[in-house]
């Protein structure tokens, strides 16, 4: 089978200059080098049709499917940090935030990232295609950022991209919210609902208004027009889909397409977290529990999910509508995982495979694998220097990730063990740090103020239901995975002794301390 390398892209590109001789464009783009769409979605799991994720209930992502359909489907992709911010930082800087401490959930407004000594002076992602010629156009959320009528932050570097709509400064167009009526129903508990009471952002209902209405479909409106212009240059094009992010609200058709009453809940056990650790949420889920709102939230991620695809679907048109059709490499990625209820947790903040999962799609031209599945696991790190091989330039050294060429061409060549870490703010004055690693096999997560340590086999416990970290057979699997972390943060110690809050029997289970189910 012959393999894909970044010189077929440039054949591919050769002959479309003949094909595309009486195009529209008057001026031509440099058809030299492939373009680049780079799709972001905020807070996909992998509900996505295509990955099937949510057993007993088909979520609608019918133009997501077509893409991996004619994509390496990269079944097992883990986000850097289980949080906007820091994933989507380290993603476009190539750096791990567990290395550079970029750590935090948000740091304000603009490029704060550059504040952290690792960052001041790398190159992002979008700076490199400038730097080597490419034309940078973004749009929404790509960066870290808040859309009005929030506050409204933007973590873009300004002067990276040649134009970024609505505008670098503010990078997502204002959010219409689902009347007040619905999203703080009379019979549930506002004054206590969490996420700032009966004002805040933690919500979820259909909003009476078509698509058209919508910030997302904005941010494709543009981009599409972007497909629809000559270009001098190879662009590099980054669209960031606000949805299905919370608030979950979009229009009413959505939800029309999850009844209540076909609504399958996910597995949950009671006292899963007994031999975890406490991710600080769980008041969350009673919440919910209490105010009988599971379902209405399930039935509002999912009507979210298909919303994006459909914004998806529209991008996808336009670009199959243009001259760039047959010369762009397409992206399709989610900055992490979420929670619907596993784990005793909404949302996303934990480093069990609910939050790190994520969907990962690459297409590009001239590819003979289309649609196969790469099971390995791959990280969102590895984005930076897989399209900087594909598209024949040399990687910046600084780069955490490692290309994905050779599981492109071949989707059974194996990679190591990824990398996924994040700062809980909770239960010590200064956080709690985390830090797993996924390997074919296994997740193992260490948090080294509490010394826990977690093991989870995927094999046979694919819900991560069973902590066996402290089994004396698994010894070996242990020291295989810490010394994994320690290739990214050399400075890491163990120590022995018991976790702080956790007794360990002679079986080696380890339990929580007067845990508490609900």
């Amino acid at each position: 089978m012959r393999a894909l390398f970044p010189k077929d892209i440039f054949l591919v590109a050769a002959g479309i200059l003949l094909i595309q001789a009486c195009g529209v464009p008057e001026k031509k783009p440099d058809e030299t080098k492939p373009n680049i769409l780079f799709i972001a979605v905020d807070d996909m799991n992998d509900w996505a049709g295509f990955l099937s994720g949510h057993a007993g209930m088909k979520i609608h992502t019918p133009n997501i499917d077509r893409l991996a359909a004619a994509s390496m489907v990269f079944t097992n992709a883990h986000t850097p940090a289980p949080a906007c911010a820091p994933t989507r930082a380290a993603i476009l800087t190539g750096v791990h935030h567990a290395r550079s401490g970029a750590e935090n959930v948000y740091w304000g407004d603009g490029p704060k990232w550059r504040e952290f000594e690792a960052l001041k002076e790398v190159v992002t992602l979008e700076q490199f295609f400038q730097q080597n010629g490419y034309k940078t156009l973004g749009a929404g959320k790509i960066y870290h950022s808040q859309a009005p009528p929030w506050s409204p932050t933007s973590q873009v570097e300004p002067a990276n991209w040649d134009f970024y709509y609505p505008s670098p400064y503010i990078s997502h167009p204002f959010q219409i919210r689902a009347p007040k009526d619905v999203i703080y129903p009379e019979d549930v508990d506002n004054e206590n609902r969490p996420g700032g009471g009966a004002d805040g952002w933690w919500t979820w209902g259909a909003i009476p208004v078509p698509d058209e209405k919508m910030a997302d479909y904005h941010i494709v409106d543009w981009a599409s027009y972007q497909l629809q212009q000559p270009h001098e240059k190879p662009f590099f094009l980054a669209a960031g889909m606000w949805k299905p992010h919370d608030p979950w609200e979009v229009p009413q058709k959505y939800f029309d397409m999850y009844p209540l009453e076909d609504i399958v809940l996910p597995e949950r056990r009671k006292n899963d977290l007994e031999d975890a650790f406490d991710h600080g949420r769980r008041y969350i889920m009673e919440w919910v529990l209490e105010n009988e709102q599971w379902e209405k939230i399930i039935q509002s991620y999912a009507a979210s999910i298909t919303f994006s695809d459909a914004m998806v679907g529209r991008l996808l048109d336009s670009l199959e509508q243009s001259a760039y059709a047959e010369n762009t490499i397409v992206v399709l990625w989610s900055d992490h995982g979420m929670h619907m209820g596993e784990k005793d947790n909404i949302e996303k903040f934990t480093l069990w495979e609910r939050s790190t999962r994520v969907p990962l799609l690459i297409s590009v031209p001239g590819m003979e694998q289309a649609g196969s599945r790469c099971d390995q696991p791959v990280s969102l790190m590895d984005l930076y220097p897989t399209l900087v091989e594909l598209t024949g330039f040399s990687p910046p050294s600084h780069l955490d990730g490692r290309s994905l060429v050779p599981q492109l061409n071949d989707p059974g060549t194996e990679t190591a063990p990824v990398v996924s870490s994040y700062k809980f703010p909770n239960p010590k004055p200064n956080g709690v740090t985390g830090h797993a690693v996924r390997s074919m096999r296994y997740r193992y997560i260490y948090y080294p103020e509490i010394n826990l340590e977690e093991l989870y086999d995927h094999e046979n416990d694919p819900n991560e239901w069973d902590n066996v970290a402290y089994k004396k057979e698994n010894t070996q699997v242990i020291e295989e995975h810490r010394n994994v972390l320690l290739d990214m943060v050399p400075e890491l110690t163990w120590k022995d002794g018991t976790p702080e809050g956790y007794s360990i029997d002679s079986n080696g289970l380890v339990k929580k301390n007067n845990f508490e189910s609900f």
